[in-house]
């Protein structure tokens, strides 16, 4: 049987599915109409927001306000929220020297000057002073001391100096997180690496380490990163958007941050979360919206498991037009058996443990990641269908990465054994997950 898949911003792909697979759902993200006049939105929202002062009455005894920004791996349409921002401060009577763009890139490499234009537009980006953060450098960052997890805590200095900080960003479904958005944009996004390696490896407990769609209570990652961001001096603002299939935003949340947060996972839940009747055999899911690069495309395989049983397999389709951007292939890895009999063997605390012992010279982001794809190789069987990704492996990681659907396919049939696999298809999968009613 045949159905499509996004592939990309404006294409499709055909899917062919074997004849002998059964789809129990396909499921695409619930349609919600996107705003109409976001300027006069964004207004409102700054005006009114969802809880606590406007971005008015705080701004009107600011000195130095840092305008925090995710970065371009993130699909906030910030340039459209920011022109609103701005002319909420000037009005208030700051100026535009008091006033500095900090885009929060957290562990990933920093944007060039052609990037912080098309992320904040050319108009923001020309008037105000713009910035990377840099989590390695010390002479930048500014300590705090710990938060009751144990996370030393270090932020950006031009965040920490100034004493109302305005963060743009989106809330979607993560990994570890629960949801993104909210607080987010100080920490990982502004903290050193210190902070944000040990952030990213707090879990419920080490064999819990999948956490896509909890709810910020329940959510220790998120916890901790709220309380490391209110140790900072001043104050928080957010402006969050929450984005339909198309990345056009449908709704926006501002205000205080942990409430105004609150408001927007309930409303990002009923978007992006999908019903299954039960654990199924596999998932055909494509990595869109967060199909532009493999940092981001992992997040269609990252948030799959919840859906099938283990055992299963996780099949991502993957345009990743942009390539592998920073992350490097492995030059070899072992053969897949031999790999999940040892890591079935060490089981879940037994990675976990190793994720947290390894080197000090592997990078903090590369720590989240190995915990991450181990524990997901351990329970079940990846398979991605990328031309892009094929190429730049050279063809290495064959037994994961495929330009032919019908060996990929095979593949999947082989591994799970089943006379009619069930299946659901997901198109959304790089902002979706599942819930599993049984």
């Amino acid at each position: 049987m045949i159905r499509s898949l996004p592939w990309g911003k404006n294409d499709k792909i055909e899917v062919r599915v074997p004849s002998g697979w059964k789809l129990v759902a396909e499921q695409r993200a619930h349609e919600r109409p996107a705003i109409k006049d976001l300027p006069a939105a964004v207004l409102k929202a700054l005006a009114e927001p969802d809880q606590g002062l406007s971005l008015r009455e705080l701004a009107r005894t600011a000195k130095k306000v840092a305008l925090i920004v995710d970065d371009l791996g993130r699909p906030t349409p910030a340039h459209l929220l920011a022109p609103g921002v701005l002319d909420t401060l000037i009005k208030c009577g700051l100026k535009e020297d008091q006033v500095k763009v900090v885009f929060s890139t957290g562990t990933h490499r920093p944007m060039s000057k052609e990037e912080m234009q098309v992320k904040i537009g050319a108009k923001i980006f020309q008037r105000l002073n713009c910035q990377n953060h840099d989590c390695r450098n010390p002479e930048l960052l500014e300590s705090f001391g710990k938060t009751s997890f144990g996370t030393p805590v270090f932020f950006n200095r031009t965040v920490a100096e100034a004493d109302l900080r305005v963060l743009i960003g989106t809330i979607e479904p993560h990994p570890q997180a629960g949801f993104g958005g909210g607080l987010k944009n100080i920490l990982p996004g502004t903290a050193g690496a210190a902070s944000i390696g040990h952030n990213h490896l707090i879990l419920p407990s080490p064999r819990q380490w999948n956490m896509i769609g909890t709810l910020p209570e329940q959510n220790p990652m998120r916890q901790d990163i709220e309380e490391a961001a209110n140790m900072l001096p001043g104050k928080n603002f957010i402006l969050n958007t929450i984005l339909g299939p198309d990345l056009a935003p449908i709704a926006l949340v501002a205000g205080e941050p942990v409430a105004a947060h609150r408001k927007g996972v309930e409303i990002a839940r009923q978007l992006y979360g999908y019903k299954l009747p039960r654990l199924l055999d596999a998932i055909i899911v494509s990595s869109f919206p967060m199909d532009q690069d493999l940092r981001q495309g992992v997040k269609g395989v990252a948030n799959a498991p919840g859906a099938i049983r283990k055992g299963g397999a996780i099949i991502c389709f993957l345009k990743c037009e942009r390539g592998m951007e920073e992350i490097k292939a492995p030059a070899w890895i072992p053969p897949f058996g031999p790999m999940r009999a040892v890591l079935k063997m060490l089981g879940a605390s037994g990675i976990y443990a190793i994720t947290r012992r390894l080197p000090k010279k592997i990078p903090v982001e590369a720590r989240f990641i190995i915990n991450f794809g181990l524990q997901v190789l351990k329970d079940y069987n990846v398979m991605v269908f990328s031309p892009q990704l094929v190429k730049e492996t050279g063809g290495r990681l064959a037994e994961f990465i495929f330009d032919d659907q019908e060996k990929m396919f095979g593949r999947a049939e082989k591994v799970l054994g089943a006379q009619t696999p069930e299946a659901c298809m997901v198109a959304e999968g790089g902002i979706s997950f599942p819930m599993v009613e049984q």
